[in-house]
């Protein structure tokens, strides 16, 4: 019951900062969007440690097209960040998806999720490497 909830209003949330990027065109490539990913990833964690395998894969299946739809309006790395740690809010969310494609694929143990585990780890090495990078490269400055 209260997963059910959780997840419908996680819904609304999603409708309703989607329809308004339009009109707030600074969200855009936000590091706070990607703070979406972290919520049905935690979610697909918990459902294969239920072993509630078919909504786990879809809820998987929802993570890996937040992560396009985020990756496909951009990332905002380039700019200098208005606070100090701003560009961490990219490094979470991406090591939960990465951490939920591990437990997914721990239990399906097929080729493809293995393969899709090697891309997230990746994904999220190279997020965490770039942020401190560029956290070190604004302290310098600083």
């Amino acid at each position: 019951m209260c997963f059910g909830a959780g997840f419908l209003l996680y819904i609304d949330l999603i409708i309703f900062i989607f329809a308004q990027l339009h009109e707030n065109t600074g969200m855009k490539g936000s590091p706070s969007m990607f703070l979406l990913i972290a919520v049905p990833s935690i979610g697909v964690v918990s459902l294969v440690m239920m072993e509630i395998l078919p909504f786990a894969e879809m809820l998987l299946g929802w993570v890996l097209v937040l992560l396009v739809l985020l990756f496909g309006i951009g990332p905002r790395l380039l700019k200098a960040p208005s606070e100090m740690g701003e560009y961490w809010a990219y490094v979470f969310p991406l090591a939960s998806a990465s951490s939920a494609c591990i437990r997914y694929a721990g239990v399906t143990q097929t080729k493809s999720t293995e393969t899709r585990v090697i891309i997230m780890i990746c994904i999220a090495l190279a997020s965490a490497f770039t942020v401190i990078g560029k956290m070190s490269y604004h302290m310098v400055l600083c």
